[in-house]
């Protein structure tokens, strides 16, 4: 229903003639909403979309990064899955690296360690299967 309204005042884009076509819509909302965290929120675990500011709500760990490497991967968007890449890299998910903080150890199961086990099985990348290492191992503590 609101997709309609938004729809007829113009919001949405018209719908695709093809499934190509709609896949391509898709893959570019995709680039466009990884532009949009990579600019506003780069290393956070979410964007605020209307203030535009990243916030650590997810134990700080990069989560949107991390939630986006499958996709990323998948809509074969190469530059973005390096950005997102280097992202992880740069975080320290060991034990002594994070500052103690309670957070949804299911949500960073599924999540966190999901994602980077995904994004290693799809790449064969072994950066992220050391990441999910540390990240588990941080965990174990919990």
């Amino acid at each position: 229903m609101l997709a309609a309204a938004a729809a007829v005042a113009g919001a949405l884009p018209p719908m695709p003639d093809s499934l190509a076509e709609a896949a391509n819509a898709v893959r570019e909302e995709g680039r466009s909403t990884w532009a949009a965290y990579y600019k506003h929120a780069r290393g956070f675990d979410s964007l605020r979309p209307l203030s535009h500011r990243g916030v650590n709500d997810w134990g700080s760990v990069g989560m949107m990064a991390i939630d986006c490497l499958d996709t990323l991967w998948l809509m074969n968007l190469t530059a973005e899955f390096k950005q997102a890449r280097s992202i992880v890299e740069e975080i320290d998910y060991t034990p002594a690296g994070r500052e103690a903080r309670s957070v949804s150890t299911f949500e960073m199961t599924i999540r966190g360690l999901g994602g980077l086990l995904s994004a290693h099985a799809l790449s064969g990348d072994r950066l992220f299967l050391r990441k999910a290492e540390q990240l588990g191992e941080a965990l174990n503590t919990a």
